[in-house]
């Protein structure tokens, strides 16, 4: 009988552990440093940039200086994170400063160079430090692209056949599939002058008819 209550105590024991946990892996950032920013997913279409506020206050009781890094090695080398500022000085207690952070995105992006950079403000005298993760995603974009391979203009006789090759591109930023299909266009200019020259023949030959009947039959 005596087994159930230690049983009872342990699985007790056991569920406060799994309680804590969480709580003691997320302590890494100091309370005395408080990090917010103006935007915290930032979406971006090949050759855009973008600026990110950054706020940074100072929630302890000394007048404080802080260096300012930032972590982007996880992200694709089309990004590029660049902090205006690399120190940001002489913030009161309870006071903020914002920096700025510039992030860019390369031409030749696609979806999957999405990612994530890390803010990383640290206190030099204390030895203190908080993080902040931002969100970057490229935007989706579709953009097939065709090109004749040769000169795009095929001249062909009536009741002639050829082959014509092309490239297709994918100049969008995800995945794509291409459905192709022909349209044909009359040759408008063409048909107007071969049915103006019929036209005017036809005219001239009833003229000359008509004109020679006449005088002979009179």
């Amino acid at each position: 009988m005596s087994s159930r209550p230690a049983r009872a105590v342990a699985c007790v024991l056991v569920l406060l552990m799994m309680s804590v946990s969480p709580l003691i892996g997320s302590a890494s950032a100091d309370d005395s440093i408080l990090l917010s920013t103006d935007v915290q997913h930032v979406v971006l279409a090949p050759g855009q940039s973008t600026n990110i506020t950054l706020t940074v206050e100072n929630n302890g009781s000394s007048i404080q200086s802080y260096n300012l890094s930032v972590d982007s090695g996880s992200l694709a080398s089309y990004w590029s994170i660049l902090p205006v500022d690399a120190t940001v000085d002489n913030v009161f207690p309870t006071w903020s400063k914002n920096t700025t952070i510039v992030v860019r995105l390369d031409e030749g992006a696609t979806v999957a160079d999405s990612g994530s950079f890390t803010i990383n403000v640290t206190e030099p005298g204390a030895g203190v430090s908080t993080h902040l993760t931002v969100l970057v995603s490229v935007a989706p974009s579709y953009h097939p692209s065709l090109a004749a391979v040769g000169s795009p203009l095929v001249h062909m006789a009536a009741g002639d056949s050829t082959d014509v090759s092309f490239n297709a591109h994918n100049l969008g930023t995800v995945s794509d599939t291409f459905l192709l299909d022909v349209e044909v266009q009359p040759d408008l200019a063409a048909w107007w002058a071969n049915h103006t020259n019929t036209t005017s023949g036809n005219s001239s030959g009833n003229s000359s008819d008509n004109g020679t009947g006449n005088g002979t039959g009179n």
